[in-house]
């Protein structure tokens, strides 16, 4: 541009015809004398005026001489007043300057390229906005830089200020700036956090109400919100309700409410809630609720994690824990990842998994990590939050678990049998009841007497060590076991090796022919003869014939017996109730064998009817109603009532 703008004052300077004062006053700048363009400008002003805005527009945007809005103002006027020339004398100016109507539109362009290029090393605000108006309509590309310096000089302040109002002047001034966004963004935070930030609940609600749609009204209302979770009160969840009835977080408030009550999960519970809170919004999750609350819950495996199913075998909890207990008042012993914790039958963590290991206690829970332990009654909810040693727990469970115990006239007046100089004697109260000199003595509660041994002698004494006359009893293996009286006033006896039945008069019931013996009871007697053993009744008739390895007294249902086919179970009366088929048979409760054959262990009841056959790996009780069994595939359950096997099904 500077080049063609040297070739026009060539141009001028050859030309013949002019205006002098212009024209000298425009050789002149091409010789660089600014001070004597001057004055020839000067003079032409009164003279030729159009031609002398014509030089001073050059000469103000000449180096020496620059001043842009001095330019702008002559060019302005020369341009205005050469447009208003009539063709004639347009043309005799055009001829003594050598001018072309396209001449305003370079000088104006040359004109427009300096400024910019002053501006760019020197932005200013205010001067870029004049060169935006000046030039905006003739040159798009020139507006379109001024623009973006202008707006980037004026983010730039922004920034340098930050503040919301500062931010907020720019968007509002600039609504199309690039910069845009980023100062909205800037100012919406800003706005925010300068309306909270003394962190009063009233300043969170001012900036909610006067910002409706302000972005921050979440965060706002989460704020808010958690000043109410920090007290964690039914109350206070009661109060934000009531206190924000259109706030985001009512239903979070409401359900808070809820999950505090329903601490004891329980049926009452959910029914004395409905009661309290009849407003309450989700009354699908009361109903569900009272449903799942009703559910029997049982564990299953799946994928090596166990989860919980109700007796339909509908999934309820899925599979996540590495180990699990039964419900027990609404609450489960669960695990993640080693960590022990509790949920109730929603899947809601009671107590966080952070603890090595959670146990059920007498009405609560025994919680242990690695500071010692802590007490949690029977709704998940700490005792004593302090972790304790193992020492001080037993005293505090003792302490909770404390009974007043009347000390009775027996226990006031029991015997002590003691040993002095090596014999053995009985006392009461230091008094001395059975002198010291046997080498054994037995006592029993069911048929208060003493039996002593003396050498080889066995001898028998009432409470007050008075002797009872029988005469002629041997010692025998055993006999502070079998010699002793049971409740039915029967007792083993010995002469010659030989073992016998007598009663507390001393006479004889069953002749001295057995080589070993169990206690007699129910009506039958175990004995051993030649190695065998075998039942017989009290009139010594066998009611087992002698052919069995061992007999062994199983009350009160009858004897279990083993034979080489394996063990077995009979009454007293000699009819079996399970045959000698089995490795093993144990009493699970009152009602319930635990029987295992090769195929693994099974569950019959009391009267031998076999209600879980032989395969499982372990058979425990679960619940009242239930057994839980272990398979290699995972957890079955035998329903009792229902007579019924329980798996999840897919």
């Amino acid at each position: 541009m500077r080049k063609a703008i040297f070739l026009f004052f060539c141009f001028l300077s050859t030309l013949v015809i002019a205006q002098k004062n212009t024209l000298k006053g425009l050789t002149a700048l091409q010789d660089a004398n600014y001070g004597l363009a001057r004055s020839y400008f000067q003079k032409e002003n009164s003279k030729s005026p159009i031609a002398a805005r014509y030089g001073w527009s050059q000469y103000y945007m000449s180096s020496y001489g620059f001043d842009a809005d001095s330019a702008y103002l002559y060019l302005t006027l020369f341009e205005q007043a050469y447009a208003s020339l009539d063709t004639n004398t347009k043309a005799k100016l055009q001829t003594k300057l050598s001018l072309q109507d396209s001449v305003t539109d370079l000088l104006f362009r040359y004109l427009a390229t300096q400024e910019l290029q002053v501006m760019k090393v020197d932005p200013q605000i205010s001067r870029l906005e004049v060169f935006m108006q000046r030039y905006g309509q003739k040159y798009p590309d020139y507006l379109q830089t001024a623009t973006s310096l202008r707006d980037s000089l004026a983010f730039d302040l922004a920034l340098t200020a930050h503040s919301a109002a500062a931010y907020q002047e720019f968007i509002v001034r600039y609504p199309f700036a690039k910069q845009y966004e980023e100062a909205k963004r800037r100012f919406d935070l800003l706005l925010y956090k300068e309306q909270t930030q003394q962190n009063r609940e009233s300043d969170y609600f001012a900036y909610i109400t006067e910002n409706p749609d302000g972005p921050y009204v979440e965060e706002a209302w989460k704020r808010l919100y958690d000043k109410y979770i920090q007290t964690g009160t039914i109350e206070s969840f009661s109060s934000f309700i009531e206190n924000y009835p259109k706030a985001p977080q009512v239903g979070m408030a409401w359900r808070q409410i809820y999950r505090l009550y329903m601490r004891t999960y329980s049926v009452e519970k959910l029914k004395s809630f409905e009661a309290d809170y009849p407003n309450y919004p989700f009354i699908e999750d009361l109903e569900k609720d009272s449903e799942l609350l009703l559910k029997q819950l049982y564990p299953f495996i799946e994928g090596q994690k166990y989860g919980y199913m109700d007796a339909a075998g509908k999934e309820i909890i899925p599979a996540q824990y590495d180990d699990v207990s039964a419900f027990v008042e609404g609450l489960a012993i669960v695990s993640k990842e080693t960590k022990y914790g509790l949920i109730n039958k929603r899947n809601e963590a009671i107590l966080p998994f952070k603890y090595l290991d959670v146990s059920i206690g007498k009405g609560g829970f025994i919680v242990e990590d690695s500071l010692g332990y802590m007490l949690l009654d029977s709704q998940g909810q700490f005792i004593q939050k302090d972790p304790i040693e193992w020492e001080e727990l037993q005293q505090v469970l003792t302490a909770y678990n404390w009974q007043v115990v009347e000390v009775t006239d027996s226990q006031q007046n029991r015997f002590e049998i003691e040993e002095r100089n090596g014999k053995m004697g009985v006392t009461r109260k230091s008094k001395t009841i059975l002198s010291f000199k046997y080498d054994e003595v037995a006592y029993t509660e069911e048929n208060p007497m003493f039996i002593a041994k003396q050498g080889r002698s066995l001898l028998y004494f009432d409470t007050t060590g008075k002797r009872i006359d029988f005469t002629g009893l041997d010692w025998f293996l055993n006999a502070n076991e079998l010699a002793t009286f049971t409740k039915d006033g029967y007792a083993v006896c010995s002469k010659a090796g030989k073992l016998g039945l007598m009663d507390q008069k001393g006479r004889i019931l069953i002749k001295h022919a057995f080589e070993s013996a169990q206690p007699f009871w129910g009506g039958a007697w175990a004995v051993q003869q030649n190695g065998k053993w075998g039942l017989i009744g009290l009139d010594s008739k066998v009611i087992l014939p002698f052919k069995n390895q061992k007999i062994i007294p199983f009350p009160p249902f009858g004897y279990l017996v083993d034979d080489a086919s394996g063990l077995g179970l009979i009454s007293t009366s000699g009819k079996w109730i399970l045959k000698t088929e089995y490795k093993t048979i144990k009493l699970i409760d009152d009602t319930y064998f635990l029987i295992e054959d090769a195929g693994g262990l099974g569950l019959c009841s009391s009267n031998g009817l076999v209600l879980v056959p032989c395969q499982y790996q372990r058979i425990v009780r679960f619940d009242e109603n239930s057994f839980q069994l272990t398979t290699s595939e995972g957890l079955v359950y035998f329903l009792i009532d229902d007579q019924q096997f329980l798996t999840k099904k897919p």
